[in-house]
C-alpha cells in the first residue's frame, strides 16, 4: 500500500511539472531542455498545488543554475508553474552573470525576478548591489533600488588602461 502511494505521488509530480525532475542520481538521458532539480528533502502537496525543496537545492536549467537552501514551486489549477521563490544563500549562475541574494522570487507568467535580502548582481567584473534588484527576463530592463550602487571597471585595452600602461 505504501509503495502504491508512493508510485502515485511521483506520478502527480511529473504530471504537474513536466520537465521537472527530482532524482539524486538520475538513470535517464538529462541532456538538452531538461530541467533538473535535487534537494535533500521534497515536500509535494498536491491540493495545496506546491511543491517545497529543502537543503542544497540545485536547479540545473538549459538557460541557467541555481543554488539555495529552500526553493518553493507553485501550480496553478491547470498544473502549470505560476512562481518559483528561493530563500537563504540564493545563487543563480547565467553565462558571465551572477546573481547572489537572500531571496529571489521569480513570478512566470510576468518574466519578474526580485531579488532581495542583500542582492548582488555582478557582471563580468561589475557589480550592482542595491536593497532590491528587480530584473524582466524577457526584456532587456533591471531596476534597482533604493541605495542603488553599480561599480563598474574599465575593460581590458579601453581607454583608461591604455593611459595608465603609457
Amino acid at each position: 500500500m505504501r509503495n502504491k502511494r508512493l508510485a502515485i505521488v511521483s506520478v502527480c509530480l511529473l504530471w504537474l511539472a513536466p520537465g521537472l525532475l527530482c532524482a539524486e542520481t538520475p538513470q535517464y538521458d538529462v541532456s538538452g531542455d531538461v530541467t533538473v532539480v535535487t534537494s535533500d528533502r521534497l515536500v509535494f502537496d498536491y491540493k495545496k498545488q506546491y511543491a517545497l525543496f529543502e537543503g542544497n537545492v540545485l536547479v540545473s536549467d538549459p538557460e541557467m543554475d541555481l543554488k539555495a537552501q529552500s526553493l518553493i514551486i507553485k501550480f496553478s489549477e491547470e498544473s502549470e508553474v505560476q512562481s518559483i521563490v528561493a530563500k537563504t544563500g540564493v545563487i543563480i549562475e547565467q553565462a558571465d552573470k551572477r546573481a547572489e541574494a537572500g531571496v529571489a522570487v521569480y513570478d512566470v507568467i510576468s518574466g519578474k525576478v526580485v531579488l532581495e535580502d542583500n542582492p548582488r548582481v555582478r557582471r563580468g567584473k561589475d557589480i550592482l548591489t542595491g536593497d532590491t534588484i528587480t530584473f524582466w527576463r524577457d526584456e532587456n530592463k533591471m531596476v534597482c533600488e533604493p541605495r542603488a550602487r553599480l561599480i563598474i571597471f574599465p575593460e581590458e585595452g579601453g581607454a583608461r588602461a591604455k593611459l595608465i600602461g603609457d
